[in-house]
């Protein structure tokens, strides 16, 4: 009995095993395939980042060695989505290592040499991408891996593009393939050094790889090989090399992993083995101690049950008067029942993994199958029935493949195994997985098989999905690439080794129809654009012929047809290889270099702009506060010279002495008018804008100018009909007229023609200046006739003090001076001239609004009123000599005066003397200033009148002073003294309001 049982029991096991070894090879398996399919991952990652930098090398700013906005532009490209990941930088070296720009530091800090001079040599020298082993960067100070592309200019590398990348990004390219539990992969350079690793990335990072797993995977690209770890841990290792990078990728699956099913099924047959087999013995050796006779019959039973099986029926041996032998016969059947069981539970340990099991004899054409089975075929036969009866819901493509594998022609021996597709009632489609052995049989054409049915549908779907995935980026990666050269304003073209197109973007077919006529086709011949010009042709095949060599050049040529239009380009050539290395074409980039010398050109012009602005402003800084001194010291004289005529008035003078204070009032006159050109020049002149009929004050200017010109010169006046009102000071705009108009007449010296023209400048007018704010304007044009400037003197008219005349006859201020009024009224002045064609001076000036031309002009306050010799005035003033001269001069006209030289001592003033009738105080003073001052004093005394006095002509916030009056340095004494009259009469005047 117990012999009978080991054929069974060796078969279940034998069963068992193939089970277990075929997931077990099924998991080996799944780890060649993932650390190929890691290895297409790496590269991925590697070839966009050489892509990025490919497409970054061609950059216009890296071409000019703009390397500031080069830098700008590679934060740009690292923040892109495509290329944006943590710690990644881009790095711009010299041949020699000496880095030039680098985005872990701004542009311009120090950078030290490349920690890769052998990565950025090899990338210079082989004039193609390089990609490095591992590395520690010198700025970042972290282990990185670099791709390094050469930047080509006239046809030399001069310098290396790179990309360097942390360790721990490529750790997360492994990381998202999501390797099953317990699975590790790592990835290594060609120096043998780990990159990283799914296990401990950090610590691993670096170090170097065994080195009998290094001899394992040189010799071949992928492969498999044990290896046993520091801690005794047995793995199953297959492993890939990157066809980019010479990079080594490998997966380690745990042998715990792959032998657990090994292990699970040996126990589970040896339990269940164990058990039946000690039974059957003990029950052999009961037997056996109490039969003594009838062996035969007991034989004879044990062959029927071996040869019929478990299925054997349990009668097989007649009932004997011997109960030894009827007790041998009925443990025959309970052993047959046993088996059946063992059977049963073999199936269900099968099923319960998803596996169906099956058997197949050749002899009948029968095939058995478990439930499982039947399951997973979809049908509805049952034990017994025919093959055909069983497959007929497989695919037809794959039966003759299923017949082939139990029908063999030779002797039926070994293993096979095969895929096919299962059709279903509701339209899916699963794949199986067969695999079987055939049993060894001595009688031809008697051949049995066993074997197991697995559904691997979801496993092909993963694997098809991960190969759609990495063609889904592929092709993602190609649409990107597709769209920057589209984007591009460069002309590229690509064309095979016979010269016909293969690709081009948008700007190339614009230019190319406009500079030959004729529209680029793929597939069609490059040099059938050039149609008509020989010429072109024949240099064409001379360039393009050494692009397909190999070579690597830049040139500047002019090309396009004679007869429609030529253009100068920068055309830069390259070959193009396959993966193989061979050549398979060229292809071409042109830069259009005109719009970079036009660019140049403008940016220098600009640059000398804004060099002859900043020139002007600070002469204008400068002449404002001399001018402002200057008033002070010209009133001080005034002052001081009033005094001495007012005491001459009843008094016998001499002649000589009266003519000395006449001419010495007539210079502060002067020394007023020209402190007046100053202020305008500087902007900081007093003006009084009001809506000014610009034709009406020329044409009331024509007796002043006939006079003051001379009869040599022919004035005429030009006023365009519906001219517009602009909004100016009426007394600026004549002085300015006049100025040009003497100007004129200076360059007229043999006599000529001055025309003076009035037009409206509506906004977003041809010709108008660029300089010029918005809005609708007036333009005043002054015309001579004279001897014109030159570029070098025109460049200077507006300076103040420049002046072509000779000594005594021109300050040099006139033009500055109109200059100063245009830029103050918020319009601007142009200059026209050249030697021999006279000069025309141009100013704009802004239109006045509807509430500017009806509103009515500022009447007076009223007449001077008599002396009030009883009003108390008290003098601000910080300038002594100002100071006493105006206190004389009042008290002179009967006030009574209290002196103050700051705003705190004029507080502490009023504190003592509350009665002061009227306040006289400068504007710019250290510590407080005049309208500070008058601000405390009407927090305290809200209807106390106050007179301002300043050198300078505008005062910040000067009108959110209700009531102030201003008065502009140097005054008459006079003057001063109607106006302290005139204020002293406001109040009066306020209250009645």
């Amino acid at each position: 009995m117990t012999t009978a049982m080991l054929p069974v029991l060796a078969f279940v096991g034998w069963m068992v095993v193939r089970m277990a070894e075929t997931q077990s090879a099924a998991i080996e398996r799944s780890g060649q395939d993932t650390a190929r399919m890691l290895a297409v991952a790496i590269d991925r990652e590697l070839t966009a980042m050489a892509t990025a930098l490919q497409v970054l090398s061609t950059s216009p700013s890296l071409r000019s060695g703009d390397y500031a906005a080069f830098h700008a532009t590679a934060i740009e490209v690292l923040r892109s989505k495509d290329v944006r990941r943590e710690g990644v930088h881009i790095v711009l070296t010299e041949a020699n290592g000496q880095q030039i720009a680098n985005t872990r530091r701004a542009y311009g800090e120090p950078l030290p040499r490349t920690a890769v001079p052998d990565l950025v040599r090899r990338a210079a020298e082989a004039s193609q991408t390089q990609i490095s082993g591992v590395f520690r960067g010198a700025i970042a100070g972290q282990l990185l891996v670099a791709v390094a592309v050469p930047v080509v200019q006239d046809g030399q590398p001069t310098r290396v593009l790179s990309m360097s990348v942390p360790t721990d990004v490529l750790a997360g390219v492994l990381k998202r393939q999501e390797l099953p539990g317990g699975w590790i992969a790592g990835l290594w350079d060609r120096e043998g050094l780990f990159i990283t690793r799914t296990a401990a990335p950090q610590s691993s990072a670096g170090t170097p790889v065994p080195p009998e797993v290094v001899r394992v995977t040189a010799a071949e690209t992928s492969g498999t090989f044990p290896f046993v770890t520091r801690d005794g841990v047995r793995f199953f290792n297959a492993f890939a090399r990157s066809d980019t990078s010479g990079w080594t990728v490998t997966v380690g699956v745990p042998q715990a992993v792959i032998s657990e099913p090994l292990t699970q099924s040996v126990l589970l047959v040896l339990t269940g083995g164990g058990i039946l087999l000690a039974l059957s013995l003990m029950m052999a050796l009961a037997v056996g101690r109490r039969i003594a006779g009838p062996v035969a019959a007991l034989a004879d039973s044990a062959r029927a049950l071996g040869r019929h099986g478990p299925s054997a029926t349990t009668g097989i041996i007649e009932r004997t008067p011997i109960r030894e032998v009827n007790d041998v016969a009925g443990a025959l059947a309970s052993t047959a029942q046993r088996l059946r069981d063992s059977e049963a539970q073999q199936r269900l340990v099968m099923e319960a993994v998803g596996l169906g099991v099956w058997r197949f004899d050749a002899r009948g054409g029968r095939f058995y199958g478990s439930d499982r089975t039947a399951e997973l075929l979809g049908s509805a036969a049952s034990d017994g029935t025919s093959i055909e009866a069983w497959i007929r819901n497989v695919s037809a493509d794959y039966r003759d493949g299923l017949r082939s594998a139990f029908y063999r022609d030779g002797p039926a021996a070994g293993e096979f195994e095969t895929e096919f597709p299962v059709g279903s009632p509701d339209g899916r489609v699963r794949w199986l997985m067969m695999r079987g052995s055939f049993l060894a049989e001595a009688a031809p054409g008697a051949a049995r098989a066993v074997g197991i049915l697995e559904d691997v549908t979801e496993r092909r779907r993963a694997h098809e999905e991960q190969l759609g995935e990495l063609v889904g980026r592929h092709a993602a990666d190609r649409r990107l690439f597709a769209a920057i050269i589209e984007s591009s304003t460069d002309l590229i073209v690509a064309v095979d080794q016979d010269l016909r197109i293969l690709l081009f973007n948008g700007a190339y077919q614009r230019e190319i129809e406009s500079l030959y006529g004729r529209r680029p086709e793929i597939g069609r011949s490059l040099l059938d654009l050039m149609d008509g010009v020989p010429d072109a042709i024949d240099r064409a095949r001379v360039l393009w012929g050494r692009a397909l060599a190999g070579e690597t050049f830049t040139i500047v040529e002019e090309i396009g047809n004679p007869a429609l239009r030529r253009q100068r380009f920068e055309l830069a050539f390259g070959t193009m290889v396959d993966s193989s290395g061979r050549r398979i074409g060229a292809f071409r980039i042109a830069r259009d270099i005109g719009e970079r010398e036009r660019t140049q050109e403008a940016l220098r012009q600009a640059e000398e702009t804004l060099h002859q602005i900043r020139k002007m402003e600070a002469i204008g800084q400068l002449t404002g506060g001399i001018a402002h001194d200057f008033n002070n010291l010209l009133q001080a004289i005034g002052s001081a010279l009033f005094l001495i005529q007012a005491g001459q008035d009843g008094a016998s003078t001499g002649a000589g002495t009266a003519k000395a204070l006449d001419l010495a009032t007539e210079a502060v006159k002067k020394g007023a008018t020209l402190t007046q050109h100053l202020l305008a020049f500087s902007r900081r002149q007093r003006l009084e804008p009001k809506s000014v009929n610009v034709g009406a004050l020329v044409e009331g200017m024509s007796g002043l100018l006939e006079r003051t010109l001379g009869g040599t010169i022919r004035i005429a006046t030009e006023s365009a009909s519906g001219l517009w009102a602009a909004r100016v000071d009426p007394n600026q705009l004549e002085m300015a007229i006049l100025n040009l108009a003497i100007n004129a007449r200076d360059a007229m010296p043999d006599g000529g023609a001055l025309t003076i023209a009035t037009a409206n400048c509506p906004a977003g007018s041809a010709g108008r200046p660029a300089d010029l704010a918005p809005g609708d304007c007036v333009r005043i044009a002054v015309a001579d006739t004279g001897q014109g400037m030159g570029e070098e003197v025109a460049a200077r008219a507006f300076e103040p003090f420049f002046t072509t005349k000779g000594v005594g006859h021109g300050t040099g201020l006139g033009l500055s001076m109109v200059h100063g009024l245009a830029a103050q009224s918020g319009g601007t002045v142009t200059l026209d001239t050249a030697p021999g064609r006279g000069t025309t001076v141009t100013l704009y000036l802004p239109r006045a609004d509807a509430q500017d031309a009806t509103a009515p002009a500022e009447g007076s306050m009223g007449k001077a009123l008599p002396p009030q010799c009883s009003a108390t005035i008290l003098v601000v003033e910080d300038e002594v000599l100002v100071r006493m001269g105006t206190a004389t001069v009042l008290e002179q006209a009967g006030f009574r005066i209290m002196e103050a030289s700051s705003g705190p001592e004029a507080l502490e003033v009023m504190e003592r003397e509350p009665e002061v009738d009227l306040v006289l105080t400068d504007y710019a003073m250290p510590g407080m200033t005049g309208l500070e001052l008058i601000r405390a004093l009407r927090t305290r005394r809200p209807d106390l009148p106050v007179l301002m006095v300043t050198g300078y002509a505008e005062i910040p916030k000067a009108a959110s002073v209700d009531g102030l009056v201003i008065m502009q340095k140097p005054y008459r004494a006079e003057e001063l003294v109607g106006r302290i009259r005139r204020t002293l009469a406001a109040p009066s005047i306020l209250a009645a309001q």
